[in-house]
């Protein structure tokens, strides 16, 4: 169930997208509770780069048929459960939590094998068939749900990209050895700061082309920042690591011109781990330097088997979202909050609504 169909008699006011800049709040049913499933008051939700997609009908689930309007979206969220399905034992009312962005089948092989970020039936929290947390309520199953009663709901709200960040720093093995530039100081190369800290990272270097951002990146617990722009890059790089360049990059840009960039700096035997995703845009690849380096390429999609490990970076205060929070709206501001985001209005980092 996704969570759309309507029970006798309730509504609800959420945001949902209709067509391109067409986001109406407005009533619609409240979901309906399955067996399974958990129904929650969303307390806070927040505005990804993603939603801006979703609101101008970019985003490539959209635009490949993927994806069906109307939508509610919203796929960084938190709440507190108000009703549980009869098989939702493990949740009570007042219960503090947050949902999974992918929703896997649980049936077929990737799901069975834990890889359910790969599911081909996957929905998609507010992004792919599942309706998302600018609403209300939300009805969500138990299995993607988890308890975060020791946070606050703001915080919460943002364990979502601070799993996004912790997959690459798991896949791309970060210790204390290591060297690390992380590619981009948006939302998710922020929270990558932060958890690559945690892990214990050598050095961490944050490479991005806003003042700004590149501050909020050292009060976050970068070592070293580099502004593209008006520093030079490999030599910045070479002078912060004695010589050795970075064993790991954690790319979180999204655009082809980062990839010069990644290749100008790493070590040998370097994990290049990326996250963002290039809207279809290509560039030319040198593979001899990859061959001859030993350097290894990961994709990482979203954050599998690794919410109560995110959580639990909260609840320790090793990762916090505060420094990231520049703005909170009311639910019904969703259209002007979309725009101070594509802005950046007033230092717009993370925005967060309240319903």
């Amino acid at each position: 169930m996704d969570g759309r169909e309507s029970p006798a008699g309730g509504n609800m006011k959420a945001i949902e997208i209709h067509g391109p800049r067409d986001a109406r709040y407005h009533d619609v049913a409240d979901p309906v509770v399955g067996p399974d499933d958990v129904l929650v008051r969303v307390r806070s939700v927040g505005i990804c780069g993603t939603d801006l997609e979703l609101y101008d009908g970019t985003m490539f689930y959209l635009t490949s048929g993927m994806a069906n309007l109307p939508l509610i979206p919203g796929h960084e969220w938190s709440g507190e459960v108000v009703e549980c399905g009869k098989n939702a034992r493990e949740f009570c009312p007042g219960d503090r939590v947050v949902g999974e962005c992918t929703v896997g089948c649980m049936q077929c092989d990737y799901c069975r094998r834990g890889w359910y970020n790969q599911c081909p039936n996957r929905t998609e929290t507010g992004i792919l068939n599942r309706s998302g947390g600018f609403a209300e309520l939300i009805a969500f199953p138990r299995h993607f749900l988890h308890r975060c009663n020791g946070l606050e709901f703001d915080d919460a709200a943002f364990i979502e990209p601070t799993g996004v960040a912790l997959y690459p720093t798991k896949l791309a093995s970060v210790t204390p050895a290591d060297y690390v530039a992380i590619m981009g100081p948006g939302p998710i190369g922020l929270f990558t700061v932060q958890v690559a800290k945690a892990y214990g990272a050598r050095k961490i270097i944050l490479v991005g082309t806003r003042d700004d951002r590149l501050a909020i990146g050292r009060a976050c617990g970068a070592d070293v920042t580099v502004n593209t722009r008006t520093e030079e890059l490999a030599e910045k790089v070479r002078d912060a690591t004695d010589g050795h360049m970075v064993d790991v990059v954690i790319e979180a840009v999204g655009h082809p011109s980062v990839w010069p960039d990644i290749m100008s700096i790493v070590a040998p035997r370097a994990r290049i781990a990326l996250t963002g995703l290039f809207a279809g845009q290509t560039c030319t690849v040198d593979f001899d330097p990859i061959v001859v380096k030993d350097i290894s390429i990961l994709g990482c999609l979203g954050s599998p088997n690794l919410w109560g490990e995110a959580i639990a970076l909260h609840e320790r205060g090793l990762v916090s979202s505060e420094p990231l929070i520049t703005h909170r709206m009311p639910l019904a501001s969703f259209s002007e909050a979309v725009e101070i985001v594509r802005d950046r209005r007033d230092g717009a980092v993370k925005v967060v609504l309240h319903p």
